[in-house]
Parts: C-alpha cells; structure tokens; sequence
C-alpha cells in the first residue's frame, strides 16, 4: 500500500467508535473480520434456546442426533421477545419503538439493535462510514429467524473438497436487485452467530480472495449486471480465480463482518454438534463513492473495493455509470416473479448475454452454444 492509501486507512479508522484498530485493519486488509463479543453471550444462550424448544415440536431431539437427520438444515422462527422496552422502564420510548416497528412491518417482539447489541450495530456502522451511511438504522433488529446447521452432508465433493470451484453453492449474495459496483442494497454481510462454532462445525465457508474478483468483474461493467448473470457467472469462473479459503469460527455472541462481495456457501456439517446462526445485511443510504472531495470521507467498505482494484487514492466508477439510465433498482427474486416478469427478464438475459460477448466470451459460449444461438 502506498503512503496515501495508509493515510486514508488511518482516518477511516479514527472514525471508527466500536472496532479497535486491530479489527478495522484486518476488515480493510482481508474483507472480513469477526467482532467478539458483540452480541451479549446471554442473549446468544437465550436465543438458541428458543430454537431448542421450536425443533423439539418439529420432533428434531437435542439429546437423539438421528431426528437431526430429519431438516439437516432448517431456519425457525427465532429469536423470542427478548423485553427490551420493559427492561428500559420508558412507557413513551417504547410506544416510539412500536411505532416503527409497524411502519416497517418489523415482528412486535423484534428487539432493535442499538437496545440489545449496540457492540453489534456500531462495529457495522463503523465498516460503512458512519450511521448517516445506513439506512433507517434505527429499524435494525436482531434478526428475526435462525439458519441451524444440524448435519449437512459435503462427503461426495471429491479429493479437493469445498476449497475448489466444483463445490455446489458458492455465490455472493442479492438476487434481488441489480448488481453495481456501489450498489447500496447490501452494504455488508453479517453472519451472527449464537452458538459455539468450531473448525468443520458447519462455519460459512468463505473465497477470500474472491472480493477483488467480484470487484473487477463489477467494475467492467458501469450499467450494472442482473442478478441471474452474477449468480450464472460466480461458479465457475469466478471461483476459479480464487486460491484462499476459509471457514468461519467463533464464540457464541461473536458476529462476522464480511464485505458484499464476498462469495460464500453454506458449509457440511458432520462434526455432531449444531450451528445456530444467522446471514443477514445492511442496506446503505446511497451508493459507496469511490471518489470523494475529502479522502478521509472513505468507508472501510469503500477502501476495500479501491484497494482490490489497485486504484489507491479514487476510483471514477461513478462518473461513467448513468444513474438515470441505469438506476440503483430492485428486481423480483425468481420465485416471486409473474409469468409477465419472467419474459421480460429472459429478454434482458439475452441482450445482456450479447453485450457481454466480447468481454467475458467463454463464459457466453459455454452459456448460449452456437447450435442454440436464434
């Protein structure tokens, strides 16, 4: 890195009100970093207890691993009202906090963030330049549902196992809108975890080198790629390019902060012991700014991306994408899209495809073979 970058790294992290400089650095030099602590251990026990008691209904035993058979991987509908506004003693502030939660459609019980985990909501404030930079921070709550890995099975990936780009289900996340390379729907991805997370345990595995993969792929294209072509696109020619792999661990509490980009699966789980946790995002106010009048205004986030394209002081990504012709837009996930939907974006799919020919061919070819082109 060059003495710039270094100085613009030192003032995004004198920002910073919740991740220690150790923290901050690791989240600019590698993508991820993993906050310990951020959800009080109690809340953690509480919540996985309350997935506990909703299995055994379904018939998934703690104490008899042949039911976890049964869902290997399930999501319940946790976690329980945690009584956040009764502990608070503040009759008009939990009248205030019912009111948004009704405004955004949010569970009445769903405890917000900043009143159970502020450890957790500021280290992802910090990550994006501040709580101006999120949007409707004060609608965030503990997520609402548990992922539980019980005993998935990854025993017929080969000698190379899921460090290779053949293992199934690698991707980055959002399906729901438009990809660019500031898009503000999904300003990091957050992995919660509730229980005690060991090494093979079912951690998300993670290509950590894929971010800067992601990150040129995006920056190629200033109008924006549908979702369908990323998911397409990520495996394999993405994942191909990656050589460093990772599985997530940690404690119960702990939260793992990774940037947007990172392409990820969900892990085998044969170790015997469950995993609860939980994979969602933060949405931005705007898009990321790669070139700012002030270069101390850069987000950790920010920094990462200009880092992996090698672009150490701006990046004039912005300048070339027409935000008018090519709006920051939301798009219907696949299996709520109308057959009207469903034809307009096969018409998209295929223009995107022949505008893409030039730039990323083998992909095109494999794709749209030449015995099917019209």
């Amino acid at each position: 890195m060059n003495a710039d970058f270094e100085t613009m790294v030192d003032q995004a992290i004198a920002k910073c009100k919740t991740l220690s400089e150790s923290d901050a650095r690791h989240f600019v030099e590698h993508g991820w970093v993993v906050v310990k602590g951020a959800v009080p251990r109690r809340i953690a026990e509480e919540v996985v207890a309350c997935a506990w008691r909703e299995l055994e209904e379904r018939g998934i035993k703690k104490d008899d691993p042949e039911t976890w058979k049964e869902e290997p991987y399930i999501r319940t509908g946790c976690p329980p009202n945690i009584h956040i506004m009764a502990s608070r003693g503040d009759k008009e502030a939990a009248r205030q906090k019912l009111k948004i939660r009704t405004r955004y459609g949010l569970p009445p019980e769903s405890p917000f963030l900043q009143d159970v985990a502020p450890r957790a909501l500021g280290a992802q404030v910090d990550c994006v330049g501040g709580w101006e930079r999120v949007d409707a921070p004060e609608q965030i709550a503990l997520p609402d549902s548990l992922a539980v890995n019980l005993c998935s099975d990854d025993s017929k990936l080969g000698e190379e196992g899921w460090r290779s780009a053949v293992a199934p289900g690698w991707h980055k996340d959002g399906w729901h809108y438009r990809h660019f390379l500031d898009s503000p729907q999904q300003g990091l991805l957050l992995g919660y975890i509730f229980s005690d997370l060991l090494p093979e345990s079912g951690g998300t595995q993670m290509c950590v080198d894929s971010i800067g993969v992601v990150a040129r792929f995006l920056a190629r294209y200033p109008e924006g790629i549908h979702p369908d072509t990323v998911f397409s696109y990520i495996k394999p020619y993405m994942v191909k390019e990656c050589s460093r792999f990772m599985e997530l661990t940690g404690e119960a509490g702990d939260l793992a902060i990774m940037h947007p980009y990172m392409v990820h699966r969900v892990a085998g789980n044969d170790s015997g012991r469950a995993r609860f946790g939980q994979f969602p995002s933060i949405k931005l106010s705007q898009p990321m700014r790669f070139r700012r009048e002030d270069r101390g205004d850069y987000s950790l986030a920010e920094l990462v991306v200009l880092k992996e394209l090698g672009q150490l002081t701006h990046l004039d990504f912005s300048e070339e994408a027409d935000y008018a012709k090519y709006p920051r837009e939301d798009i219907t996930p696949p299996p709520s899209r109308t057959d009207e939907e469903k034809r307009e974006i096969e018409i998209e799919l295929y223009e995107e495809l022949r505008r893409m020919a030039s730039t990323e061919p083998q992909w095109v070819q494999d794709m749209w073979p030449e015995r099917e082109r019209p």
